[in-house]
């Protein structure tokens, strides 16, 4: 497990301190989204668009995936209908806080930082984050992308652990969602790729004739669902939904659906990352 410098989750979330201001001004939106949700008859839920196989978009232009399975569940238990805001990763917090949405189901990575922010629920879904290479790179470590082009989806995790760990002489190329990071290493563009292990068995499938396989694990990365904070009532609801889909066998077959594997054994706490609100 790699850890953060100061000034590189500075950097990262300045924009969503930015985004906390501006939600300051908006306090109704901040309690009663149960009561909200029911009375609009809808629920607004901010996903990935482009990231497979936790959000995108498939053939006839409709939203697929992990998230929207999970989102799609969440509506029918309310009993109202989903409305989708697609997301990448840089903007998830910002449209969550300044109430664009009610929440984010969208591949939100649980880490402290980010726990300061936003409320998480318990987690639903397991990820774990790579570096990924063709198989005649010599790479083991961060200190051999030394003089390499590492592609990588901006502003995640894989991008903060390469651009914190890498030597100088590595060069991030960013992109906006994974398909053009991949994109970019099939094509020469990039000599390695930040990638999910999820993502990278989906290519598997999708361009069987790929060389690439996993060189760094970078982490093991819970998502939850995030909501504004301060909410008690939602954030009870939240888990016991995702306790009850569990207990149903329905995320397990979500699981089995997308990621061709059993869901894990779910943790019960993780460190400065609360599961519950308290106010």
């Amino acid at each position: 497990m790699f850890k953060l410098g100061k000034a590189t989750r500075r950097a990262v979330l300045g924009v969503v301190t930015a985004a906390v201001a501006s939600a300051t001004f908006a306090p109704a939106a901040i309690s009663g989204a149960l009561e909200e949700i029911k009375e609009r008859g809808t629920i607004r839920v901010g996903v990935l668009g482009g990231e497979p196989p936790w959000g995108f978009t498939n053939a006839k232009g409709e939203p697929v995936g992990v998230d929207i399975d999970v989102a799609e569940l969440l509506a029918a238990d309310l009993g109202v209908k989903p409305e989708y805001e697609r997301v990448i990763v840089t903007s998830r917090i910002p449209t969550l806080m300044t109430n664009k949405v009610d929440l984010l189901i969208a591949s939100m990575g649980m880490f402290p930082d980010r726990a300061k922010v936003v409320q998480f629920t318990r987690p639903y879904v397991a990820n774990v984050n790579l570096v990924v290479a063709g198989k005649d790179k010599n790479i083991s470590d961060y200190a051999d992308l030394a003089g390499m082009r590492v592609a990588v989806n901006r502003g995640n995790v894989i991008d903060i652990a390469v651009t914190e760990n890498a030597p100088s002489d590595t060069t991030v190329l960013r992109f906006d969602d994974d398909a053009s990071a991949v994109q970019a290493v099939l094509s020469g563009q990039a000599d390695a790729v930040g990638l999910a292990i999820f993502p990278l068995k989906m290519l598997d499938q999708s361009n069987p004739g790929h060389n690439l396989e996993k060189k760094i694990v970078v982490n093991n990365q819970w998502t939850g669902i995030a909501t504004r904070k301060g909410d008690k009532e939602f954030n009870e609801y939240l888990n016991d939904f995702l306790n009850r889909i569990e207990e149903s066998g329905q995320l397990n077959e979500i699981s089995q659906r997308w990621l061709g594997t059993d869901h894990p054994e779910f943790p019960t706490s993780l460190p400065e990352i609360p599961f519950t609100t308290e106010q």
